[in-house]
């Protein structure tokens, strides 16, 4: 991954650059104590150490590719909904009619037999 850096404080500016040498470029995620791509504070937790940031990071990068896994599922899961409510037919009018007749003429058919089944 690479990474720009950005900070307000020097001293923390030359630390990241120091740490980082390898993974700075100019296109890379943003760095920063303020705002930014990483926040130093929020993000990173302070103090620390090559290792540790190093470690912080690679989560941090984990969790991103994670999150856009589950985002690119979600939005093919979506498709994969919106395409079967799409498929699903519509019931005509003589669909939902025979249905309601069918209905009563099954309660209709009850009832009769209670009435019957009494006497």
């Amino acid at each position: 991954m690479k990474y720009k850096i950005e900070c307000e404080s020097l001293l923390l500016q030359r630390a990241l650059e120091n740490f980082l040498q390898e993974y700075l470029s100019n296109d890379g995620k943003v760095i920063s104590d303020k705002k930014g791509d990483i926040i130093i504070g929020k993000d990173i937790k302070k103090p620390f150490t090559k290792s540790q940031l190093l470690i912080q990071l690679e989560a941090i990068n984990q969790n991103h590719q994670i999150k856009d896994k589950m985002s690119d599922n979600l939005e093919i899961d979506m498709k994969v909904f919106d395409d079967l409510i799409q498929d699903t037919p519509k019931e005509t009018f003589e669909e939902k009619l025979d249905k309601l007749i069918d209905n009563f003429a099954n309660d209709l058919k009850k009832l009769i037999k209670e009435e019957y089944g009494k006497k």
